[in-house]
């Protein structure tokens, strides 16, 4: 809930944001039911939340993007943003199948001794390293030439959407930036006719999608990420298209 003293700004900025709207001759002029309507009051507290959350260093080289390819991993990088005590039996189940399997509580114990201080290895080194990157197969549809571009997976860009592994599907991905990457803009006609041709081909086409990690969302094991950029890559890796 915002602060009571936030209330007033929030509803100037609603009814200045929809007044602006309402310069066109077609828009009817917005009302204080607009403003204070719930999809709007939501928006508008999603978009407080997101300019909040830190952002990513866009000079950060590629070569610096670890790639997420476990939901373990995103469990650790999770763990570290939530900054909440850890449940290491907990962690240890989904870890270590003996752990998981046994039901000696003294070998169990003596595991768990064992595997705790991996568990803060891997904690401390997945918050140290915030930026990763992640391949997205069969990553766009036809191309849109309204748009002058490719829609891409709606994992990226739809309200609510995640991503997660299937090897831990507990802890997920979103992105808090998706909406501006609900396209990759090809506007090279030569470039997006080679492309369309390998997807009209059904040729595999992977997006590789370089983030940073944000902040951890505790009521949904969710991890919330900044994309920077997407490179669109055939079968060999050669990069066809970037944003």
């Amino acid at each position: 809930m915002l602060n009571a003293y936030k209330k007033p700004l929030l509803l100037a900025l609603l009814m200045a944001s929809l007044a602006a709207c309402g310069d066109k001759a077609a828009t009817p002029a917005p009302t204080l039911a607009d403003a204070t309507a719930p999809k709007t009051v939501a928006a508008i507290k999603q978009e407080v939340v997101r300019a909040a959350l830190p952002k990513a260093d866009k000079s950060t080289p590629a070569a610096s993007y670890q790639e997420l390819t476990s939901g373990n991993q995103l469990m650790y990088s999770y763990l570290s943003l939530a900054a909440m005590p850890i449940d290491y039996a907990r962690i240890a189940g989904v870890v270590s199948s003996d752990y998981a399997r046994s039901s000696d509580e003294f070998h169990k114990n003596d595991l768990l001794k064992a595997l705790q201080p991996k568990i803060d290895a891997a904690v401390a080194q997945a918050g140290a390293q915030r930026y990763v990157r992640l391949k997205i197969d069969n990553p766009v549809n036809k191309y849109d030439f309204e748009q002058k571009g490719f829609p891409l997976d709606s994992s990226l860009w739809e309200s609510g959407a995640t991503r997660y592994f299937f090897d831990n599907s507990t802890y997920k991905l979103s992105f808090s930036n998706g909406d501006g990457f609900r396209y990759l803009n090809v506007p090279a006609e030569e470039t997006a006719r080679t492309i369309e041709g390998l997807r009209s081909k059904y040729q595999a086409l992977q997006l590789v999608v370089y983030a940073f990690a944000q902040d951890a969302d505790i009521s949904q094991n969710l991890v919330r990420a900044e994309i920077v950029k997407v490179e669109l890559v055939d079968k060999k890796g050669n990069v066809l298209a970037s944003q």
